[in-house]
């Protein structure tokens, strides 16, 4: 009973350890927003909390939407089907 314990608890440790190395992932999904951030080159847009965040991160500078309107295409990106 203990030897199956101890197993347990190590496959509990390394699964943890495993999930540690997954990238934390975080959308920002608006409506009708266009590039109106400061950290996308807007001069009157005063958004310093998301500029600090792109700084750290990866941002996307060429996107395209897979329908003219925006239901659509905002279920298209949650579900990763056309419309």
């Amino acid at each position: 009973m203990r030897f199956l314990f101890s197993l347990l608890m190590v496959c509990g440790v390394l699964q943890a350890a495993e999930q540690a190395d997954r990238p934390n992932i975080l959308w920002i999904t608006a409506e009708d927003m266009s590039p109106v951030l400061g950290c996308y080159g807007d001069k009157f847009a005063i958004t310093p909390n998301i500029d600090q965040l792109a700084k750290e991160s990866v941002r996307y500078t060429k996107a395209f939407a897979s329908a003219p309107v925006c239901s659509p295409s905002r279920s298209c990106l949650i579900t990763g089907c056309y419309p």
